[in-house]
């Protein structure tokens, strides 16, 4: 797959096989993939969680209302932001483009994966139940897994009205 196809035909999964076991090589081919994300002044402040116990991903799907699927997809992984790594602020941008990697990667392998939202109203109920140190900080949680089925295509999504040169 060529990067113009990831990009374009990505989507988002809310169905997911339960019970797949993903390889190893290839969970860390997507967490690489992740690593290798821009960072303000090279700073790399990206931590990666990854959750893979059935437990522990039930009481995250509880605690978030926009991850009823995570147990069926069969992984979680939470983006964090190393605070005390991060340049001038910029850590969650870093890790925003890290995760986006991560989404590509998955995609090229065949795996479905949801961005899932933690950052900033989440934070502290997800410190508490992942035990996180002071100094990391949870942005996001992408749920990976075997997709039940193709995600539908969308419409065309380029719009030149939202396209400026050089001045508003």
């Amino acid at each position: 797959m060529n990067t113009t196809e990831a990009i374009l035909t990505r989507r988002s999964v809310r169905h997911y096989e339960a019970g797949f076991k993903m390889p190893e090589s290839d969970l860390t081919t997507i967490l690489r993939a992740g690593m290798y994300a821009p960072s303000a002044m090279n700073k790399q402040p990206w931590e990666f969680l990854v959750v893979t116990d059935s437990v522990l991903l039930t009481m995250i799907r509880d605690n978030h209302p926009h991850a009823a699927f995570l147990t069926d997809a069969g992984i979680g992984i939470f983006i964090c932001v190393d605070l005390s790594k991060e340049y001038n602020g910029m850590g969650i941008t870093d890790v925003s483009m890290a995760s986006q990697n991560i989404m590509l990667q998955a995609h090229d392998l065949g795996y479905g994966t949801c961005y899932c939202g933690i950052y900033p109203d989440k934070c502290e109920e997800f410190n508490d139940l992942l035990k996180l140190p002071e100094h990391i900080q949870p942005i996001g949680l992408i749920a990976l897994g075997k997709p039940v089925k193709e995600a539908k295509q969308p419409e065309e999504r380029y719009n030149s009205a939202l396209v400026h040169f050089n001045q508003w």
